[in-house]
């Protein structure tokens, strides 16, 4: 009994783990994902969400880049392509946020491609 929990358990977790490209709003959307907030979407302050759906075309995003000491507030502004997904990460580059172009390499793993490094970053201290 312990032994079919425990296979049925790691079969969960390995097809959990899985990446799936998220269903886009419509035609004309790009979606972006992020590991930290956003809180501005083309001038319009929003709740703050971790994804968001994008009409194709200039974007403006500001993202708010949590540390213990201070906070990072971040601006992107680019021209978000129909049917792509865009993910905003820390990856140790100049700035603490890069926006990449994000694609499933395979059903396991996905590439960040075509990195965009922010237009500006402000350092808040807390």
């Amino acid at each position: 009994m312990t032994r079919h929990l425990i296979i049925f358990v790691c079969a969960g977790f390995i097809l959990n783990a899985c990446v799936q490209a998220p269903v886009f709003k419509g035609e004309d959307y790009a979606y972006i994902s992020s590991s930290y907030p956003i809180v501005r979407v083309n001038g319009e302050d929003v709740e703050p969400a971790y994804s968001y759906d994008l009409m194709a075309g200039e974007n403006t995003l500001v993202i708010v880049f949590h540390t213990y000491l201070k906070d990072y507030v971040c601006t992107f502004t680019w021209t978000a392509k129909p049917g792509v997904v865009y993910e905003v990460t820390d990856q140790d580059h100049r700035y603490p946020l890069t926006l990449y172009v994000w694609e499933p390499t395979n059903s396991y793993w996905a590439s960040r491609l075509d990195p965009v490094e922010p237009s500006q970053c402000v350092q808040n201290d807390k």
